[in-house]
């Protein structure tokens, strides 16, 4: 028996399984790859048709029927706003009272250009100009002399801007609810540098 195995394991043409092996290799990689050009949708564009544009629009409870997107947690609370910078300025302003709070942007391809995270010893008020870029997406920090001192010049065309609150149950939910219902989105009249 044994004999009959190790004939078995002397008759495989090494060169042509290490060359199958090494052609899965290259279609896994190649599929990873190309699944995000594949998917019918992107998270902007389910999500484009349900916001309106530069407003800041709270989003019910996450349960398995109410998620905009696949797996949002359902121990949070969101509030989206869709920018588009065509018409001018878009400013964003937020606060983020208590670790776990985050204000995040992402460019229509679902990049993250920016993310701001509450901590201890950080300030609280977060306040975004977004302005009109060269190109599709194109991040540059900088601050802006116009606004406060917490006050950031992002440059993008379009996108996503994610406030994000833990919930941390019914004696914080009418708290985090009214910050959440707080956080702008809106058109900047003044023009921007």
């Amino acid at each position: 028996m044994l004999k009959r195995l190790w004939t078995r394991i002397t008759s495989i043409n090494v060169p042509l399984a290490a060359a199958a092996v090494f052609a899965s290799g290259i279609l896994h990689i190649l599929a990873t790859l190309a699944t995000p050009m594949l998917t019918p949708t992107s998270a902007y564009g389910r999500l484009a048709g349900d916001l309106p544009e530069n407003s800041m629009e709270l989003l019910p409870d996450i349960t398995p029927d109410t998620q905009p997107l696949p797996f949002m947690s359902s121990d949070a609370r969101y509030a989206m706003c869709r920018f588009d910078t065509t018409d001018g300025a878009v400013s964003i302003t937020a606060v983020l009272p208590d670790p776990g709070w985050v204000l995040a942007l992402y460019s229509p391809a679902g990049d993250n250009f920016f993310t701001s995270v509450a901590g201890p010893g950080r300030r609280p008020e977060v306040s975004l100009l977004i302005v009109p870029g060269e190109s599709a997406w194109r991040p540059a920090v900088q601050p802006d002399a116009n606004l406060e001192g917490t006050a950031l010049t992002l440059h993008a065309n379009e996108g996503l801007a994610v406030l994000r609150a833990p919930d941390r149950g019914e004696a914080y939910s009418t708290r985090a609810l009214a910050q959440l219902k707080r956080a702008k989105c809106h058109y900047r009249r003044t023009a921007a540098r």
